[in-house]
C-alpha cells in the first residue's frame, strides 16, 4: 500500500497544506471594524449625572442612546 505523499493515507500533502494555510489566514483576513469607544471620554464622563429626557441620539457605533450624556458616559461619541 502506497502512502507516500499522503498523511495517514487520507489527505494528500498539497491539499493538507492548503487547508492549514486557509485555517491560519482566515481569522486574520476578517477583522472587525475598529471600535469607536473613547477611553478618555469614558473616564471624563463616567460619573456624570444625565438628564431623564430621551430624544434618542445615534452613537458612532451605530447604536441609539437615550441622549448625548448617556452615550458619553459609556465612552461613545455622538454622530452629528
Amino acid at each position: 500500500m502506497e502512502t507516500q505523499g499522503k498523511i495517514a493515507g487520507m489527505v494528500p500533502k498539497p491539499l493538507l497544506f492548503i487547508i492549514v494555510l486557509l485555517m491560519i489566514s482566515f481569522p486574520t483576513s476578517c477583522k472587525k471594524k475598529a471600535s469607536c469607544f473613547d477611553r478618555e471620554l469614558y473616564y471624563q464622563h463616567l460619573h456624570d449625572y444625565c438628564p431623564a429626557d430621551c430624544p434618542g441620539v445615534e452613537g458612532c457605533d451605530g447604536k441609539t442612546y437615550c441622549n448625548a450624556c448617556e452615550a458619553r458616559r459609556v465612552g461613545i461619541r455622538v454622530v452629528e
